[in-house]
């Protein structure tokens, strides 16, 4: 079979080379191909011929769109059903009732309450505008784990380029983790400033103990010099 360079490919999909000498089912697998899709075919398959193969990277190409579409799809449905629960539950008049639909929640829905939970936070950080819908992780898992980092976390996690549609779950648990580790920076000049208002703190507290105190020792003298029967 005759090879096709990485120049020539990424021709096609500009309309640069005459395609008359290609079957209609390999123009089909590589019009829509970017370059940089290209360049990570021949990065992965470096040292292989399959770079040089034109059928064999249209059958790569398919597999990829196949999953690809997969992939989306089942993003789509876990918050889809996130947001579902999340209404159910925003329909429910009290306590008891979320209570109890919890505790019964697998003889209604084909999963389970701790899945579905995850489901409902990743659905309500999408609608809550925190995540961007295209930036979600395809893995409900790795979605869940983003959920669960604070502000600072994620904006982190942002400038490490953790928040986006490939970040995996194994991946986001090792930052937090990580976040977890660290030690905290501590300012001298705050501890010194803590510990100055703690002792001032401690000063005022017993200078009013012994306030306190005096003025407990002249209620008794008081109580004790008072004729029997008296009153105030």
């Amino acid at each position: 079979m005759k090879g096709v360079s990485k120049n020539a490919l990424r021709a096609l999909d500009s309309e640069e080379v005459e395609t008359a000498d290609l079957r209609p089912a390999q123009i089909a697998r590589l019009q829509c191909v970017n370059s940089d899709l290209m360049d990570a075919i021949h990065d992965v398959f470096a040292g292989t011929d399959l770079p040089q193969d034109q059928e064999m990277i249209g059958e790569v190409l398919q597999a990829r769109r196949a999953v690809t579409e997969a992939w989306e799809k089942a993003r789509a449905n876990f918050i889809e059903i996130g947001r579902a629960l999340n209404a159910l539950d925003g329909k429910l008049r009290t306590k008891e009732e979320r209570a109890a639909l919890k505790r019964g929640f697998d003889k209604l829905f084909p999963l389970s309450e701790p899945i579905a939970y995850q489901f409902r936070a990743v659905a309500k950080m999408i609608d809550s505008g925190r995540l961007p819908l295209d930036a979600c992780p395809g893995s409900y898992s790795a979605a869940y784990q983003i959920a669960l980092l604070n502000p600072e976390e994620f904006e982190e996690a942002q400038r490490r380029g953790l928040i986006s549609q490939n970040t995996t779950r194994a991946a986001v648990i090792a930052f937090r983790k990580e976040r977890e580790l660290k030690p905290m920076t501590v300012s001298i000049e705050e501890l010194m400033a803590e510990r100055r208002r703690i002792q001032e703190a401690r000063r005022r507290m017993l200078n009013e103990l012994v306030r306190m105190r005096r003025r407990s020792f002249e209620i008794t003298r008081l109580l004790e010099a008072e004729p029997e029967g008296s009153s105030f």
